[in-house]
């Protein structure tokens, strides 16, 4: 990590003081402002996140005997590659999330003017270059290289072309739309912060919502080929409005108005040796890595489990759309939540829930369903407690997601919120590609068949999110510490 020698606000009171006494120099924003901040986002979470979030029907039609891409048929192999398929996905998801230790700071020195020239004897074409490279281009460049990598996915025969295209070049080019229009989003609220952020990131679950069942419709339709080529079409069409409509961060406006120079006005875009060292923000990390390793991992199963449980790749698909619908709402009333009981309160409540709805469902789940000829009785035992887990995990798991951007702001500042939350979600990048194919793993080397052999999953998950909840309450207990202790918080 790089370092840095400008003072950093060491909490979140520290840096509302700095906010208030630059407030004359920030214009005031109104609500239609709010609106075009809130509702492009909102898109770019359906299309990235939600994305993602649906993988798990991809994976399931990649490993069933009529999927029409991967030659070999993995169906037909002894040990179909599970763990590598789900690799395909988490690296997608993986590179949406640490992309941002790259964008964000490129974005920073690109709107406070670092990078522009400044002297005639720049070259004329580094000048055009730079005139060229605004936040604009990166979240256009985006969309074109997610279309790019559906579109080349789509003529791949083998695993290792799937992670070329639909893993890398689609999650590298969601990051350079993601983070644009995310990370602006928490300056133009300020009361009504965590309820705003809980509405953006509810896009992913919409987006999840419509695009399971959809997906899944194609799948069995056209195949998976026509598929791939069908939605970067769609990501195309949907995505350069979206693209287009980026918005600049407050502070930089206020740079250009004060008429700072530039190393004045240089932002915040790593973490300094000070800050990294910080109690907070090494639980914060280490929760973050752990959450993300678990909070992904049942999604890119509940097709595949279902299918097991003898209800039907459609019913899966389904399922996985109704979680995506739940986690939607969860984070829109977890926002509105935090808001009013104190952000890391309910953080701590929403991920201890999601934690307990895996060893209380899914694990009983995954005994009670049997091996690979459960009798009708342990389906019809095994079927109901699948479906409670997923309601009740979806609606917890959520939490964590619209939580943790505003939690950021108030114990790190919001000055410091574009560096801190680029780090951790690169982090959670690393933590997503590191769950779900363990979990694959383990699923491949059980001795057991049918729902049993999720057990080992389940058991990984659950003390994924144990952890995870620990970290967090670390996290609060170290922040009030350093200043004082508050039962809202």
């Amino acid at each position: 990590m790089a370092t840095q020698t400008q003072t950093i606000p060491l909490t979140a009171r520290q840096a509302e003081s700095e906010l208030s006494t630059r407030a004359s120099a920030l214009p005031p924003v109104s609500r239609k402002k709010q609106a075009a901040v809130l509702f492009p986002a909102f898109v770019s979470l359906a299309l990235t996140i939600g994305y993602n979030q649906c993988f798990g029907v991809f994976q399931e039609y990649y490993l069933s005997p009529s999927q029409d891409v991967l030659v070999p048929s993995p169906a037909m192999q002894t040990s179909p590659p599970t763990a590598l398929l789900s690799f395909v996905g988490t690296l997608c998801y993986g590179l949406t999330w640490a992309g941002g230790i790259l964008v964000n700071p490129v974005i920073a020195r690109i709107e406070c003017g670092i990078w522009a020239p400044t002297t005639p004897s720049t070259r004329l074409w580094r000048r055009r270059i730079l005139r060229l490279l605004t936040p604009r281009t990166i979240t256009v460049s985006g969309v074109f290289i997610m279309s790019a990598g559906f579109t080349l996915a789509s003529f791949s025969s083998s695993i290792w072309q799937l992670l070329l295209t639909q893993g890398f070049m689609v999650g590298l080019g969601m990051s350079f739309l993601y983070f644009p229009l995310l990370a602006p989003a928490p300056e133009y609220f300020t009361d009504h912060r965590a309820t705003a952020m809980g509405f953006i990131l509810a896009g992913g679950g919409i987006g999840g919502l419509v695009l399971s069942p959809v997906m899944r419709a194609l799948l069995s339709s056209i195949g998976g080929r026509w598929t791939l080529r069908s939605y970067a079409l769609f990501n195309l069409i949907a995505g350069l409005p979206v693209a287009w409509a980026v918005p600049r961060s407050r502070f930089a406006t206020v740079s250009t108005a004060e008429g700072e120079g530039p190393e004045e006005r240089r932002p915040n875009t790593h973490v300094s040796r000070a800050l990294a060292s910080r109690p907070t923000f090494l639980l914060s990390a280490v929760a973050a890595f752990l959450q993300a390793a678990g909070g992904q991992l049942p999604l890119s199963f509940i097709p595949s489990y279902t299918v097991v449980l003898g209800l039907g790749a459609a019913t899966g698909a389904n399922l996985l759309a109704a979680s995506s619908a739940i986690n939607a709402v969860s984070r829109v009333l977890a926002g509105y939540a935090g808001d009013r009981l104190g952000r890391q309160n309910a953080l701590v409540l929403t991920l201890l829930l999601a934690a307990s709805s895996v060893f209380a469902f899914w694990l009983s789940s995954a005994l009670a369903g049997g091996g690979s000829n459960p009798s009708a009785s342990a389906s019809a035992s095994a079927a109901p407690l699948w479906l409670a887990f997923i309601a009740l995990y979806s609606f917890s798991v959520g939490g964590y997601y619209a939580l943790f951007p505003a939690l950021v702001a108030d114990v790190f500042g919001i000055r410091q919120y574009a560096a801190v939350n680029a780090f951790i979600l690169f982090i959670r990048g690393l933590g997503t590609m590191f769950g779900s194919p363990v979990g694959a793993q383990l699923l491949g080397r059980s001795a057991d068949e049918g729902a049993r052999a999720y057990a080992g999953i389940a058991c990984w998950d659950g003390a994924l999110l144990m952890c995870a909840t620990a970290c967090c309450v670390g996290v609060r207990w170290a922040d009030a510490k350093g200043k004082g202790w508050r039962w809202v918080a």
